[in-house]
């Protein structure tokens, strides 16, 4: 798809690509050059701000608690089906 570079460098993504590849506004894109070429690719949410999301859902929870977040609960999971 065409698009033409604006003052200030700047070029527009058009609806047809946003909502394929779901970019919505304030998502992170990298941009790059490859082989020639000016890449723009969506980066998804960080593995640290996922975690980060969850710090602190569990307060109520009869048994997860007192867990900080998803990661220890996972791991908690794994270590009682081990014990099976």
């Amino acid at each position: 798809m065409r698009v033409k570079v604006a003052r200030r460098y700047q070029i527009t993504i058009p609806e047809e690509v946003r909502v394929e590849v779901g970019i919505n506004i304030g998502d992170a894109v990298d941009v790059r050059s490859q082989d020639g070429k000016v890449v723009v690719e969506k980066l998804g949410k960080s593995w640290e701000s996922v975690m980060e999301e969850t710090r602190g859902v569990w307060k109520g929870h009869p048994i997860f608690k007192d867990m900080k977040d998803s990661i220890e609960i996972v791991n908690w999971l794994r270590q009682k089906s081990k014990k099976r």
